[in-house]
């Protein structure tokens, strides 16, 4: 079931489960006038609607998938903790109204406060899994980019070795760069992310190339100098 099927499931089941309720409704207050029903029983009625709406919106703003589940997986644990104690409270008031036992304004009063405290919850919830989400995802980026880095730095050690002998010293110090390369961190920054392109086009063409031994120690200082930049950068 792709995702534009499942939404429709989705409200499918959302528009079933109101139809439920209103049979309910029907059910226990055959034959329906307004002189029939008392105050209290359009409260209980009126919560049930509210309870279920309050019930169901986690079903699409909370979907959980193999890409989000490690930071989705948390917040919706919190939310449907905020949803259900709000359940509870408003169900049993609900009842607590209906039997006379509670007035019907204090039933309000406390429903409404506990609600107010479950939407900041849940508001804590979504932003929380949402911030994970955007800190991996730039942590992920910064990975992948500095793993980039370290292949094209492997790819142009292996080249060094195919040098003659009249490079031996260029080879020296295209290893030591290399070296500094493999013990590069992460930094998810604008300023990391041009030197680290700049290492790799410089790489490359020292790898592609056939360049003489001025040539060489010029694209050497070069690639020197743009890896002293970069292991300045830090997190």
């Amino acid at each position: 079931m792709n995702s534009k099927q499942l939404n429709v499931f989705k409200i499918f089941l959302f528009i079933a489960g109101f139809l439920l309720v209103g049979a309910a409704f029907l059910v226990f207050n055959y034959p329906i006038s307004s002189e029939s029903i008392s105050s209290a029983e359009k409260f209980f009625w009126i919560d049930i609607a509210i309870c279920y709406l309050v019930f169901f919106i986690p079903f699409f703003f909370s979907s959980i998938t193999l890409k989000n589940i490690d930071t989705k997986i948390t917040s919706t644990v919190h939310i449907w903790i905020s949803v259900i104690i709000f359940e509870i409270v408003a169900i049993a008031f609900a009842v607590l109204s209906l039997t006379e036992v509670v007035n019907i304004r204090i039933s309000v009063i406390v429903e409404l406060v506990v609600f107010f405290l479950a939407a900041i919850f849940v508001f804590f919830g979504y932003s929380a899994g949402n911030h994970i989400g955007n800190v991996q995802a730039k942590e992920q980026k910064s990975l992948s980019k500095i793993a980039e880095l370290k292949s094209s730095f492997d790819m142009l050690n292996l080249k060094t070795d195919m040098w003659e002998d009249e490079f031996e010293n260029q080879k020296k110090s295209v290893k030591k760069i290399c070296d500094d390369i493999k013990y590069l961190s992460p930094v998810d920054s604008e300023a990391s992310l041009k030197l680290e392109m700049k290492l790799m086009i410089l790489a490359n063409d020292i790898i592609e190339s056939s360049l003489s031994s001025s040539e060489l120690d010029v694209k050497i200082r070069e690639l020197t100098n743009l890896v002293n930049q970069r292991k300045l950068l830090r997190k």
